[in-house]
């Protein structure tokens, strides 16, 4: 894990001033690079990117694997069509180092004019932080990003201080994924809506466990992937604090059960040791898509990645515990953001409000983001859906019942309790620190006042 975020910080440090500006040079026509590292660039000649022919050049950068690439850059190629006064470049990378490039390029003074972010989230709180997030308030009041498709929940979400500051890029909900199979040879049945708790999950785990010959479960239960923000929420409780004076806002109780679970399913062998689960990169790599595991819990726009890499038949269920509360969430899967250093931020928004807004663009892109946030974009595609994206869409309407509002965006500062509750989970799982401990360090660090 130390070795991965050192690796990856010396290749940040190494592309973030090439790649998140845009790569140069290239042919007379638009072409889609794909390097090694999982960075795509949209490249023009040097004269477009000069200025010389008059088009305005802006800059999109956004976490995903390849095909997120591949379908991006075909919906932004549809939009410098419809608007041929404007040039993208864009970027892409893992999620793992997404954060890292962007931190360096804001550092830079070099960060994209638009980019996929979170409102609300601890990745994110560090761009809000430092004031280079621009409040889209002003392009929707003059029309140039229309949302008047968008729900008022949806919005808000992206609201910080009574300010906009992302629109969403679809509409997203955890899912659990299980593989029937596993669960047919295990001789267990498949709750119809999920698990309702997580002691009765934790009963099937062993025979699952014996099933696969390896594990029981993926590690989905991290800090990372809104699980454990999901179990805040069924104790009532939330990670980050959006008011007082500490940034934390769960008991020791809630985390010390939580990470005594993940502990205790380690010991037992039901779920891959953590520098396993930490090596795992994708899908197609994943321990349920390799037959090691039955159970996991991923994002439901996903699901495709997965059905289609395991060339078995998955199938999505509520998370345990959903049907008893409303600590489901609906929200946005991410947002769209443009960055308060653009100089053509004209142009940015018209990406923001094409991306969202553009029936065309969201065919292209399949809702692989998670079902448009738009209502009469994903009306108009419903007749489009194959069969992955008819299950994401079911599971995402079952979500809904058992769903409340998200968390009100964390406070300034919170960026620092996301970096040390990562670095505390890696603790506690190599026995270095206990939850007991690493919860009351946390609380000492969280203080405000």
């Amino acid at each position: 894990m130390r070795m991965k975020k050192i690796m990856a910080l010396f290749l940040t440090a190494a592309m973030a001033a090439g790649v998140l500006s845009g790569c140069g040079g290239g042919n007379s026509q638009t072409t889609d690079n794909t390097s090694a590292d999982g960075t795509s660039s949209v490249e023009t000649t040097s004269a477009v990117k000069n200025g010389k022919d008059g088009r305005t050049t802006i800059r999109f950068a956004w976490w995903g694997g390849q095909e997120r690439a591949d379908l991006t850059n075909e919906a932004v190629k549809l939009f410098m069509e419809k608007n041929p006064d404007i040039e993208v470049e864009t970027s892409f990378y893992p999620w793992d180092s997404y954060w890292e490039n962007l931190s360096v390029a804001s550092t830079a003074n070099n960060i994209p004019d638009v980019y996929q972010g979170y409102i609300g989230s601890g990745d994110f709180q560090q761009f809000m932080d430092d004031g280079i997030v621009e409040p889209l308030d002003s392009y929707a009041e003059s029309g140039l990003i229309d949302l008047s498709s968008i729900s008022e929940n949806l919005i808000a979400e992206g609201q910080v201080d009574g300010k906009l500051y992302g629109l969403p890029f679809g509409v997203n909900t955890r899912a659990m994924l299980v593989a029937p199979d596993i669960y047919e040879k295990a001789g267990l049945t498949i709750p119809e809506n999920g698990y309702e708790s997580w002691e009765a999950l934790e009963a099937d785990l062993p025979k699952l466990k014996e099933a696969t010959g390896k594990y029981a479960a993926a590690d989905f239960l991290m800090m990372e992937g809104d699980v454990f923000k999901y179990y805040c929420r069924q104790q009532g409780e939330s990670v980050y604090a959006p008011e007082g004076d500490s940034l934390i806002n769960f008991s020791k109780d809630t985390f010390n059960n939580f990470y005594g679970m993940k502990l205790k399913w380690a010991g037992e062998g039901l779920i891959p040791p953590y520098d396993v689960s930490q090596a795992e990169n994708g899908p197609e790599d994943s321990s349920i898509v390799k037959g090691e595991t039955a159970v996991n819990i991923i994002p439901a726009s996903q699901y495709a990645n997965f059905a289609n890499a395991a060339n078995k038949e998955l199938r999505m269920i509520l998370l345990p515990g959903s049907t008893s509360g409303k600590a489901t969430m609906v929200p946005a899967s991410l947002h769209l953001c443009m960055s308060s250093k653009s100089e053509n931020k004209e142009a940015a928004a018209k990406l923001i409000d094409f991306l969202i807004n553009d029936v065309e663009a969201n065919k292209i892109m399949k809702a692989e983001r998670g079902m448009p946030a738009s209502d009469k974009v994903r009306e108009s595609m419903e007749s489009t859906f194959d069969e992955n994206q008819k299950k994401v869409s079911a599971i995402v309407d079952q979500a809904v019942e058992y769903s409340s509002a998200n968390d009100r965006p964390s406070m300034a500062g919170s960026s620092k309790i996301q970096k040390l509750l990562a670095e505390y989970e890696e603790r506690m799982m190599y026995q270095d620190i206990t939850p007991d401990e690493a919860y009351d360090e946390l609380v000492e660090a969280a203080k405000l006042n």
